[in-house]
């Protein structure tokens, strides 16, 4: 898989799951449609949750949750003009 793919929906998370997560709200999660077709529920980072579109290109980073996980996550492929 490339990786690449786009926004076709988001929200903005402003109370956490789990207390976990707590420091990192608000965050992003989205619906991502990846090149080859799956669509992937994820979070977006290295945007502001104010400029998420749909239809926004994104590509996959890996966050490291531990020193055995890492979790896929996308950012922008573009720089987000400014509002």
């Amino acid at each position: 898989m490339s990786g690449r793919g786009t926004v076709y929906a988001s929200t903005v998370v402003h109370r956490p799951a789990d207390e976990s997560f707590a420091a990192e709200v608000p965050y992003v999660v989205a619906l991502v449609d990846l090149e080859e077709g799956p669509r992937l529920m994820t979070r977006i980072v290295d945007c502001p949750a104010e400029d998420v579109r749909t239809g926004m290109p994104v590509a996959v980073r890996f966050l490291r949750v531990s020193d055995e996980a890492a979790l896929p996550v996308f950012a922008p492929t573009e720089p987000i003009a400014p509002a």
